[in-house]
C-alpha cells in the first residue's frame, strides 16, 4: 500500500475516533460536572521523511499528517452545575468531523480509479 493511501487510512480511523468522543460530549451535556473532551491530530511537517524533492522555488513544503492523538479535556468556563459543554460548539466540530471524513474516503476513491485506470490502461 502506498503511503498515500496509509495516511488517508489514518485520518479515516482518527475522525471515527473522533466522532465518538464528540457524540460522548453530546450524551453527556445534561451531566453535572462532565468536561469536554476532544481528540487532536497533529500535522507534522517534516520535509526529511517525505523525502521529496523540491524543483523550483514556488513548489509549496510538503505537509505529513502524523498518526499521533492525544485526548484533551476542555478547561473553558464551566456551567453552575460544573459541565461546560456547548451543544452548537459540539454540533460545529462533528461537522467538521464529517467533512474530513468524507474528503479522506473520496480522496482513497479516487486513488482507487485511478489504479484502476492504470492497469486497465485507459
Amino acid at each position: 500500500m502506498d503511503s498515500t493511501l496509509k495516511r488517508l487510512e489514518e485520518i479515516i480511523k482518527f475522525t471515527m475516533q473522533r466522532h465518538g468522543v464528540l457524540l460522548s460530549n453530546l450524551a453527556n451535556s445534561d451531566t453535572p460536572r462532565y468536561r469536554a473532551r476532544d481528540l487532536k491530530f497533529e500535522s507534522v511537517f517534516d520535509e526529511e521523511r517525505l523525502r521529496l524533492e523540491k524543483t523550483a522555488p514556488t513548489h509549496l513544503r510538503a505537509i505529513e499528517v502524523s498518526g499521533d492523538t492525544e485526548l484533551t479535556v476542555d478547561t473553558g468556563a464551566p456551567w453552575l452545575d460544573g459541565n461546560n459543554v456547548e451543544e452548537d460548539v459540539e454540533m460545529a466540530k462533528i461537522t467538521e468531523n464529517a467533512l474530513l471524513y468524507k474528503t479522506a474516503l473520496r480522496l482513497i476513491n479516487d486513488r482507487f480509479k485511478m489504479y484502476k485506470s492504470l492497469i486497465s490502461g485507459r
